[in-house]
């Protein structure tokens, strides 16, 4: 594993959406194959309760750095795994291609979020809790979606990312506490990494664009 996370999510012609999933097979699809064994309980766990676990604690005193409890590395590996399991070569290739075709700059258009020592895909599915989450399309923060997937699904990112103000708060302290306790990202901006996706995906239902998003490791 590198040391720095980062997910990026654009932008692409839809007709260039269109033709990579019919080139491999859209491998980052949602329902593209079984999960492993190790994925599926991970899962399981995560969906049936895991995520209300506590993830992190302090010692004793309140001003002691937060620490990780056997909850949150469980869900760092269900993550890691779950990358690794659509890590094939065809998404490879996909996340390349689709790469290329997307902004230059960071903007309505593209968003990247970079943290040192951590995923950001698992700080904002940490953050938004099992229930949220699985409203987001792809596969951990691995999609591909052509212009019509992209606004049959904006309603499910529209309701994950839209938060009113109480929840967004804890939302935003989770996603932080992620970033600080599991890698060392205390400046990473939560707030974007809630809003910048649901932003690309606007941005790429109004124009008739496809949208494809891949987390990796440097």
């Amino acid at each position: 594993m590198g040391a720095t996370g980062a997910w990026v999510v654009g932008v692409i012609p839809d007709a260039a959406a269109r033709e990579l999933a019919q080139r491999y097979g859209h491998p980052v699809g949602p329902g593209h194959g079984d999960p492993s064994p190790e994925v599926g309980r991970g899962l399981a766990w995560w969906r049936n309760g895991g995520g209300e676990e506590s993830f992190f604690a302090r010692r004793t005193d309140p001003s002691d750095p937060l620490e990780p409890t056997p909850a949150a590395y469980r869900f760092a590996d269900l993550v890691e795994a779950a990358h690794a399991s659509s890590g094939a070569a065809d998404t490879d290739a996909m996340r390349d291609a689709s790469t290329a075709l997307m902004p230059e700059a960071v903007g309505t258009g593209l968003f990247v979020a970079t943290a040192r020592k951590a995923d950001p895909v698992a700080a904002l599915y940490h953050g938004l809790g099992p229930r949220r989450s699985a409203l987001l399309p792809g596969w951990f923060g691995h999609v591909l979606l052509s212009a019509d997937e992209v606004r049959a699904a904006l309603p499910r990112y529209e309701e994950a990312l839209l938060l009113p103000d109480g929840e967004r708060a804890a939302v935003l302290s989770r996603i932080a506490d992620w970033m600080t306790a599991m890698g060392d990202a205390p400046d990473a901006d939560a707030a974007e990494l809630v809003d910048g996706p649901l932003r690309v995906v606007r941005h790429a239902a109004a124009a008739g664009s496809g949208v494809a998003a891949f987390s990796n490791w440097y």
